[in-house]
């Protein structure tokens, strides 16, 4: 018997009307020293903040960890509005050292009702003290809005990290054995948008190891992207307009409002009247267009008990050998609006589209390496054309051996127009400049292909999602299935306080028309000596 597209009455019974159970929020924010802790994760917690205030009963406890606490020390990197940097100050960064966070500034955080630091001890020290005190059907919340490094363990590549304060980190399998100690009956739904945050959908193991058992705990999560890939959304940039990180989407589908006040229409996909945990996630996997490739706890749980083929077994569906429209009659309302918008987005009509989606995405990672090997031998003359310049500045001014020696600070300062005429009348600046623009839109070209690769990847995992939750009896006991169900069923949970006047979504159609294509978004390049781009995709820990 396959498992149904729907849950049963029952078990959505037990999430949906979660009055009587009391919530718990725990948030931990923040980067790892001041040059990680971008203004975009201060700003995630205070659109957090304003959900939790619209859609939870007053007085719910949420014990916020955000960076140094409540140091009054600057903590928190921003981009100001319309920052700028004197020429020649970018000539010489561009030249002799580098032209990233150049432009960049520094505050202290300005949260309020911070209980302290970002740091494993506070974290160990929370679920010792407030955590022993939950009781049977109450539900932690866990959001995890901070940065995010691989996994040390050659065993188990899933055991990734959220970096904190310090350079301090945690891994999963901790937080795994900290959840393992909350009193028996307590929930645990987690949203993490660090990168490689998908190593966390692993909770449900012990020890967060797929190779061990299930827990015997109510335990779902959403993460912004698989194990072992970078997420996107950490930004100086103090535009709020222009974030696209996963929880911006994620709670504006729970609050039909964007971080900037726009309304959204409510993605409610099987039409109950609420948005779910599960129809928020699928929001955001079809809204975000970022390199990010979200996943969930169910995802996890079925790639440990369930298979797509098996010598001597028929009838089995497979995501790349079943055709689509075979595969949709299986797939829940949420995965059925994914893989039909994604379908359509991506201009995909062949009748085996998990096929059809692997060799295009095969096809972007080749185009991907040409541009690379491109971008490379570009580099490579930059570079030269850089140490002729610089040579030859040094040359002529001593001082700038040494890029903090008083005399270099003060020619920057007191001969800056003499500087700049004296570099860009070097023979070999124009064509490096020339170079370096060609270059950046490359790297532009390559970003896009990337996403667009991501946006693919997305519609096979939810297509194998739906493949392997119908052929999950085929391989599991029935003991196993009704855990899945049960994983179901906290996924398809909500806050509980719906939103008002909800707007449900139309139903999606199937895509059987090959629809308009986009139109391209415009290439944004930059031009040398321009202060180089932070990356939003990750900061790197040092």
């Amino acid at each position: 018997m396959k498992i149904r597209p729907f849950l049963t009455l029952a078990l959505l019974g037990l999430l949906a009307s979660p009055a009587s159970a009391k919530d718990h929020v725990l948030t931990i924010g923040g980067g790892y020293s001041p040059s990680g802790n971008q203004v975009s994760l201060e700003r995630n917690i205070v659109f957090f903040r304003k959900l939790l205030a619209e859609q939870l009963p007053a007085g719910t406890p949420h014990d916020l960890y955000f960076a140094d606490g409540d140091s009054p020390n600057p903590d928190l990197q921003f981009l100001p509005k319309d920052a700028k940097v004197p020429k020649a100050n970018l000539l010489a960064a561009a030249l002799f050292g580098s032209t990233k966070n150049l432009n960049l500034q520094y505050r202290n955080n300005e949260l309020k009702d911070v209980r302290g630091p970002s740091s494993p001890q506070e974290l160990e020290a929370w679920f010792k003290d407030s955590g022993s005190k939950l009781v049977a059907g109450d539900r932690l919340i866990l959001y995890i809005t901070a940065h995010g490094g691989r996994s040390s363990s050659k065993s188990n590549k899933g055991n990734t990290k959220i970096y904190m304060w310090n350079n301090q980190s945690v891994e999963a399998a901790k937080l795994a054995g900290y959840i393992n100690d909350l009193p028996e009956g307590v929930g645990v739904t987690t949203v993490m948008v660090q990168c490689y945050s998908g190593g966390f959908a692993n909770l449900i193991f012990e020890e967060a190891d797929p190779k061990k058992a299930v827990v015997n705990r109510d335990i779902c999560g959403f993460y912004a992207t698989v194990h072992d890939r970078v997420a996107a959304g950490c930004t100086a940039d103090i535009n709020e307009e222009d974030y696209d990180e996963y929880s911006s989407h994620f709670w504006a589908a729970l609050r039909g409002k964007t971080r900037i006040e726009k309304d959204v229409t409510r993605p409610d996909y099987d039409g109950d009247g609420l948005v779910s945990f599960e129809e928020a996630h699928a929001f955001t996997v079809l809204t975000s267009e970022s390199l990010d490739i979200p996943v969930k706890t169910s995802g996890a749980f079925l790639r440990r008990h369930s298979k797509m083929e098996e010598k001597d077994k028929d009838g089995l569906l497979h995501a790349e050998k079943t055709p689509y429209f075979q595969i949709l009659t299986h797939a829940r309302p949420a995965e059925l609006a994914v893989l039909d918008s994604l379908s359509a987005r991506l201009r995909m009509t062949s009748p085996n589209r998990g096929e059809e989606a692997r060799k295009k995405a095969e096809e972007i990672a080749k185009t991907r390496k040409d541009l690379e090997g491109k971008s490379k031998e570009k580099k490579k003359l930059i570079d030269a054309h850089r140490k002729e310049i610089s040579r030859d500045l040094r040359n002529r001014w001593p001082q700038l051996s040494n890029h903090f020696s008083p005399g270099a600070v003060e020619l920057i300062h007191s001969q800056a127009d003499e500087f700049v005429k004296a570099a860009e009348s070097h023979p070999k600046y124009a064509e490096w400049t020339k170079l370096t623009k060609e270059r950046n839109k490359i790297e532009a070209e390559r970003f896009g292909l990337e996403k667009r690769w991501a946006h693919f990847k997305r519609f096979s995992r939810t297509l194998e999602n739906v493949a392997l939750a119908a052929n999950l009896d085929q391989f599991a006991k029935p003991e196993v299935v009704t855990r899945y169900q049960k994983l179901l069923a906290a996924e398809a949970a909500a806050f509980s306080k719906p939103a008002p006047a909800p707007e449900p979504a139309p139903p999606s159609p199937v895509a059987t028309d090959e629809p308009k294509p986009k139109p391209a978004e415009e290439e944004k390049t930059q031009a040398p000596p321009a202060p180089e781009k932070q990356d939003k995709a990750e900061v790197t820990a040092s």
